[in-house]
């Protein structure tokens, strides 16, 4: 076992009742997702609660709701905090409704490329393992969407352009809106579920996702066009209530956390895979075209990502942290 996942498991232990007894009977935990049914995701998720079932001689058991069965992710954690469900996997929008320290993790251009994240969240995981138990939830594992680009029905390639399209943001991403200001863009707001059908209708034209996320959610229809440079790495993390983690033993909890957090580093290997085909797939198979911004536009879009960072202090995380996820190199 890594020394990561061991100090991990040792922070959640030291959180639960300190003689956790076993419980009765079966102990189910409910998690809902935005991910797709039949996704690799949820494949490898599923997988995912076999393993739990048999491993806990059948004591715990996942239940998931995938594909936003249960609502936009708002409505998830909504969810998790009147008991409805237990828990979620999430994008960086719905740990942010959670735990807002989360944001500094999906600030654009601060993740500069995978390799990065990994170290990142080898240094800083035990510190946002603690800030989640701090709100109340337990850290199962991290999860990676992918570079997030830009997609277009059409080619653009200055800021000026862009501020002429029907830009997309979800409705809870504090940091693409913050960014869309800074830029001086207009964006529409929505939910995730409402936004294929704003495409279909053209109410929007121009998106955001990693190439396996548009891919899984239908919007390359819809698209052709791709950012040649992502301007983020997509993260996210499955998390369930504390309440829903001391319902179980000391021995069921280190089983969860130890296969849990072993299934999400599969999927953050799988995911990098997939994007990569999906990539090719967009520009081969559906004959996306790549967009390149104007060198002065690429530096005025770093400036801004630049200042939405620095006023996300203090609301969103302290500056320690902020200096923290910098100094990883």
């Amino acid at each position: 076992m890594s020394l990561r996942l061991t100090t991990s498991i040792c922070v959640s232990l030291l959180i639960a009742s300190s003689a956790a007894p076993l419980r009765a009977g079966q102990v189910v935990i409910k998690i809902a997702t935005v991910a797709p049914r039949g996704s690799m995701w949820m494949r490898l998720m599923d997988k995912m609660k076999a393993k739990i079932l048999k491993e806990t001689g059948g004591a715990v058991k996942l239940h998931y709701f995938p594909g936003q069965v249960q609502g936009d992710e708002r409505d998830v954690v909504r969810k998790m905090r009147t008991g409805q469900l237990q828990g979620g996997a999430f994008t960086a929008i719905g740990l942010s409704l959670i735990n807002p320290k989360a944001l500094v993790l999906q600030m654009p251009r601060i993740v500069r490329d995978q390799q990065h994240f990994d170290r990142m969240r080898k240094e800083l995981h035990d510190l946002f393992a603690r800030s989640f138990i701090e709100k109340g939830y337990v850290l199962l594992g991290w999860a990676e969407l992918g570079p997030i680009h830009i997609f277009s029905d059409r080619s653009i390639k200055s800021l000026s352009e862009l501020r002429k399209q029907k830009v997309w943001v979800w409705t809870d991403d504090a940091i693409a809106k913050a960014l869309m200001r800074e830029l001086k863009i207009s964006p529409r707001q929505l939910g995730l579920p409402q936004v294929l059908p704003a495409m279909n209708t053209g109410i929007i034209n121009t998106v955001y996702n990693s190439p396996l996320g548009l891919l899984a959610v239908q919007w390359h229809s819809k698209t052709r066009f791709l950012s040649e440079k992502p301007f983020a790495i997509g993260v996210g993390a499955t998390v369930i209530t504390k309440k829903s983690f001391d319902k179980l033993s000391s021995e069921q909890q280190k089983k969860l956390l130890e296969i849990s957090f072993k299934y999400h580093e599969a999927m953050i290997k799988r995911s990098r895979k997939d994007n990569l085909r999906a990539a090719k797939a967009l520009l081969g198979n559906f004959k996306f075209k790549a967009m390149k911004l104007a060198a002065k536009d690429e530096q005025a879009f770093n400036a801004a990502a630049e200042k939405v960072a620095k006023s996300f202090v203090p609301r969103y995380f302290p500056k320690a942290l902020l200096d923290k996820v910098r100094a990883v190199k």
